[in-house]
């Protein structure tokens, strides 16, 4: 009886073991800090009516707090994050937050046509990647991706998967100095 006890005990320690692991291993994953000067980039905006520009150079954009979501239409997560990264677009926007959606499709065309399906449309604006963008972000082999830009223009937070309504806020109003 007693060596069922023990092996119980240890059996249960080890799954209580696991499961802090795994919690304390993807939030690492998720957001990480950082001071990076972000790459600077001038791309031609794909839904120029919606978001009300035609190009965007992140260097316009100083004084801003710049959230950047390297997104594909093949992707589910991404596709997911996109109507509450837009209703969040929305409501900060007139505090000074930017969004923008980089698209790394392999198509395109197929980028094209997905803006013009979408419900409603995606009211931020979205460009295409170019290779030289996705290199100055660090390779983006997952997808989605979020980097935070401060108003001086450093990445501070770079969230891989998909992030969540409370982390977006809560990240950019560390950066807006709202806390």
């Amino acid at each position: 009886m007693n060596g069922c006890r023990k092996r119980s005990f240890i059996f249960t320690f080890l799954i209580i073991a696991f499961i802090f692991a795994f919690i304390f291993l993807t939030g690492i994953k998720h957001a990480q800090a950082s001071t990076k000067k972000a790459y600077n980039f001038n791309l031609k905006v794909l839904n120029p009516t919606l978001s009300g520009y035609d190009n965007f150079s992140l260097k316009n954009f100083r004084g801003h707090v710049v959230v950047v979501n390297f997104w594909a239409t093949w992707c589910p997560p991404c596709r997911a994050e996109i109507p509450m990264i837009k209703k969040f677009y929305n409501a900060e926007r007139s505090n000074g937050v930017v969004v923008l959606g980089i698209n790394v499709n392999n198509n395109l065309g197929g980028v094209r046509s997905f803006l013009k399906k979408f419900d409603g449309g995606i009211t931020y604006p979205v460009v295409y990647a170019t290779s030289r963008v996705i290199s100055n972000y660090g390779g983006i082999n997952e997808i989605p991706q979020t980097f935070f830009i401060s108003k001086n223009g450093r990445i501070m937070f770079h969230w891989v998967g998909e992030i969540t309504k409370g982390a977006l806020y809560e990240i950019t109003n560390k950066l807006l100095n709202k806390n």
